[in-house]
């Protein structure tokens, strides 16, 4: 196996050396005044970059704990949830709803395929619904859920906080928060943001912020809303101890979608893809996503008759390539990258 890898996976992705340069600085106390001020200004860059009138918290964690963070703060027991799943880690917010003892009912689409508004539509008028959580990619699937159009839908239903999952999407996909009608949107460092695992990020808009506060006191302690906000408006105080290296390191990564621009970045991301994917299905593979539904951030690719996923694969480490194999009923039928 040769000692430079080419990292092809979902995630973690390749992290560029100015990057890597911040996650390796001598870390300071996170009441240092240099740290604060890049801790505060990052809060905003990120508000900034999602347009939301509402509070971000960049929090250390990963994107599942995202998950229980946004259900925990807008729900309570023997609330009505709706989750649209479009794959593997859709179907991980079942589990977390049941978990909180709340009502779930789901909406799933087969793998490569989305949920369509119209059904999300039909499905909200049966009940009220405190929430409705959806996948905005599925790295199990690469399809992408038509967030926008889902977002106009769910403003007819007030009474519903809407939460997109944006870890296989957010820095990589168009997403903005309050244009798109989202209440809630998260994510994880380790994705298109291109830094290490160890962050997530997660952003609230101002009906998921009311909500919250007409919950009173929730059981869940480190991932309550309000023992942050004072942190994220004010690093000075302190909860609970922050990433200092991570958030420089997610500082800088903003820094670059900004050089760039995040338009063009997401354009970028566009022909990219189109490129792979074109280029793939010329060798004979296929995409396990369907035209029109498939993401910008990952490819899932379907082996054609007389290939071995662990060969190939292994082939592929063997020149420095890692790339991801398929999930749960896909294992050994198609890898990602």
């Amino acid at each position: 196996m040769k000692n430079k890898k080419l990292v092809m996976i979902p995630g973690p992705t390749p992290t560029v050396r100015s990057i890597n340069d911040q996650m390796g600085r001598e870390t300071v106390a996170f009441g240092d005044p240099e740290f604060v001020k890049d801790f505060k200004e990052l809060v905003v860059d990120l508000k900034n970059l999602l347009k939301v009138d509402g509070e971000c918290f960049v929090v250390a964690g990963t994107g599942t704990l995202a998950m229980e963070m946004a259900i925990s703060n807008v729900t309570k027991r023997g609330d009505n949830v709706l989750v649209v799943s479009n794959g593997f880690f859709g179907d991980r917010f079942i589990d977390i709803c049941q978990r909180k003892g709340l009502n779930t009912d789901v909406l799933q689409a087969p793998w490569g395929q989305v949920v369509s508004p119209a059904e999300i539509e039909a499905k909200l008028k049966e009940k009220k619904y405190a929430a409705i959580t959806v996948s905005h990619v599925d790295t199990a699937t690469g399809a992408v859920a038509p967030i926008q159009e889902i977002g106009k839908i769910i403003k007819n239903f007030p009474e519903t906080v809407y939460i997109v999952d944006g870890v296989a999407a957010t820095a990589g996909e168009r997403e903005y928060v309050d244009e798109y009608g989202i209440d809630i949107l998260f994510t994880g460092s380790q994705k298109a943001f291109g830094v290490a695992p160890g962050l997530l990020i997660l952003w609230a808009g101002k009906k998921a912020l009311e909500r919250r506060t007409a919950l009173g006191t929730i059981p869940e302690y480190y991932i309550d809303f309000e023992k942050w906000i004072p942190i994220m408006n004010d690093p000075t105080k302190y909860f609970a101890t922050p990433a200092v290296n991570m958030i420089w390191a997610l500082k800088e990564s903003v820094r670059l979608i900004n050089e760039e621009g995040a338009e063009a970045r997401y354009d970028r991301h566009i022909r990219v893809s189109e490129a792979i994917n074109a280029a793939l299905e010329a060798m004979g593979f296929k995409l396990l996503a369907a035209e029109g539904n498939r993401c910008s951030t990952l490819s899932n690719i379907l082996y054609p008759e007389g290939i071995d996923d662990v060969q190939f694969r292994t082939t592929l480490a063997a020149e420095g390539v890692m790339v991801a194999g398929g999930l749960a009923a896909y294992a050994g039928k198609m890898f990602r990258l």
